[in-house]
């Protein structure tokens, strides 16, 4: 079982995270999907995204950030 972290930004909103425990991505989406009442093409449309997923807790203390952030860390200002 994983953990995915769903999140929408919008210029003006922001919703998240919305935390999925399911088997496999496909699956979360599907457990997205059905709570958010409308299909992921039009989820993804709309801003959705997996912001993270955990597939084990960390053994120790640690600050888990969200892909985004981390690509962002590396990739340094623009």
């Amino acid at each position: 079982m994983t953990l995915y972290f769903f999140e929408r930004i919008a210029e003006d909103d922001f919703i998240g995270p919305i935390i999925v425990a399911a088997a496999s991505e496909d699956d979360a989406w599907r457990l997205l999907a059905a709570r958010e009442r409308s299909a992921r093409p039009a989820l993804e449309a709309l801003g959705w995204q997996i912001a993270q997923d955990l597939a084990a807790i960390p053994t120790r203390a640690a600050i888990v950030y969200p892909s985004h952030y981390r690509n962002a860390i590396l990739e340094g200002p623009p």
